[in-house]
């Protein structure tokens, strides 16, 4: 007769755990490409509980605010900010903060990335990384040392715990941008102001495809990615602003673009923390440095967040901060409101001057030409910041081929202003449904192209021939659809 051997019950206690417990390593929000420069681009990943966003029609939180100090109850209103209230927010029966309509909440793991040149065969790899729960379970990776203008395949894992099998992969891939002194064309698309209650597909964005099948080098978001002062869900506190970049980013159309395109992320006030938001501001118990912080654990941005990129002989960008360096409200009492702060706009001027590139792209969150509505005060087209708005044009307006392209306005147009000639292009609204803002019955002097009532992007695309380079500059439907265009050229 054989020897029965048994297995100690401490080891099958823990086998039995392992069996029973779920496999929490998904990748529901999808990842992000940002910052592609030509030797280098950040890998964003997350890790998720569950494969897929919960559904759109699934239960949502109650939330109210209170008066801190009388503690009367303060009705929500799109656009609020919420200075003295606290919050107290209650989850249906069942449901939790992952749970709630179009939720995606993270889990612990580890993710790594996967990546080669198109073509090749064998793959690099980065080490297993531990996602950050402090950041939302999130976890980035620099590649360096990449090939200039060269398409790169991507493919991150993602596991529970070191030696465990993957369980989810998600495939993608970037380009490079081409060297300073390469002839090369280039392709890039802009879009901001995407709300999430004005989605116009169930699956997302229209544009997202759109934008996708224009096959663009780069991506530029100017601001305003999610909202968190509007709907029935205020983000009052950093789990509820968490919450709406879940949301927004484990759409089909946003994973599947994000996926394929390197990405410049750029912020505004609706995505750091309400409407016109300064930095001394708060809302509820969210306060202006925690959006920072949040937008930042999202996006993967450069610092410090104002940078300009390079993108071969003939085009370079500047990408401009609009939030972390103007002036607070109690500083505007006493000095002269800015935006840009003392720093950035020495930056600007001095790079500026020593570009050699063919053309100069500005790219900033709110508008520096306008027109802008009599009631705002929040960028340069506004009478509040006239002094240092008048002085922004001024310097542009010292740099030939040079083109000033906005977000935050839900209108499209295109403007030159009449002191200095600076011609500036909005982009619009992500949507039809969130456009809006202006008529078109009302055109201004300085306008040479209006477009109100619908969503769409910008386009840029670079040009190089025997006789000399050209940009040709689009406004685009949701659709794709070009509804304005006009082409600059630089003879050799």
């Amino acid at each position: 007769m054989g020897i029965m051997r048994f297995t100690p019950i401490r080891a099958l206690v823990g086998v039995f755990a392992a069996l029973l417990t779920p496999a929490f390593a998904h990748q529901a929000t999808g990842i992000k490409l940002t910052e592609p420069t030509a030797d280098s681009i950040t890998v964003w990943t997350r890790i998720t509980r569950d494969a897929q966003r919960a559904s759109d029609e699934g239960p949502l939180p109650s939330t109210k605010l209170f008066d801190r100090t009388s503690g009367k109850e303060i009705p929500f209103k799109d656009n609020n900010t919420y200075t003295n209230a606290r919050a107290e927010i209650t989850f249906p029966p069942g449901a939790d903060i992952g749970s709630i309509r179009g939720a995606a909440l993270g889990a612990s793991g580890q993710t790594r990335v996967r990546y080669r040149a198109a073509g090749q065969s064998a793959w690099a790899s980065t080490p297993w990384r531990d996602v950050d729960p402090s950041r939302d379970f999130t976890a980035r990776f620099s590649l360096t040392g990449l090939a200039a203008a060269t398409r790169y395949e991507v493919v991150v894992e993602a596991r529970q715990r070191v030696e465990a099998a993957v369980l989810s992969t998600t495939n993608g891939g970037f380009v490079t941008a081409p060297a300073e002194k390469t002839e090369a064309a280039a392709r890039f698309t802009v879009m901001s102001c995407q709300e999430y209650g004005e989605r116009d597909r169930p699956d997302g964005f229209a544009i997202y495809p759109a934008m996708l099948a224009l096959g663009p080098d780069f991506f530029v978001n100017t601001g305003d990615a999610v909202y968190y002062d509007h709907g029935p869900v205020h983000a009052v506190n950093a789990d509820l602003a968490r919450y709406h970049w879940a949301r927004m980013y484990g759409f089909p159309t946003l994973r599947d673009f994000h996926r394929q395109v390197g990405s410049f992320f750029m912020k505004d006030d609706h995505d750091t923390l309400t409407n016109d938001s300064h930095p001394d501001d708060r809302s509820g118990d969210l306060t202006f440095t925690e959006g920072l912080r949040i937008f930042r654990e999202q996006t993967a941005p450069a610092e410090p967040p104002y940078r300009m990129q390079r993108w071969g002989r003939h085009l370079q960008v500047w990408f401009l901060e609009g939030r972390d360096f103007r002036s607070t409200a109690e500083e505007d009492r006493t000095q002269t409101p800015g935006i840009l702060g003392a720093k950035q706009l020495a930056w600007l001027e001095a790079t500026l001057a020593a570009s050699d590139a063919t053309f100069r792209v500005v790219i900033t969150p709110t508008p520096i030409v306008g027109p802008d509505r009599d009631n705002k005060d929040d960028n340069y087209a506004n009478k509040g910041y006239v002094i240092e708005g008048t002085k922004v044009r001024a310097l542009l307006a010292r740099f030939s081929n040079l083109t000033v392209v906005t977000g935050d306005r839900h209108w499209q147009y295109v403007s030159q202003d009449k002191t200095t000639g600076i011609e500036e292009w909005s982009v619009g609204a992500a949507t039809d449904a969130h456009a809006g803002g202006w008529s078109e019955k009302t055109p201004r002097p300085e306008h040479r192209f209006l477009r109100t009532g619908h969503g769409g992007f910008f386009s840029g695309e670079v040009k190089p021939s025997a006789a000399g380079a050209t940009l040709a500059l689009r406004l685009h439907a949701t659709d794709g659809t070009v509804v304005f265009e006009s082409l600059k050229s630089s003879a050799r």
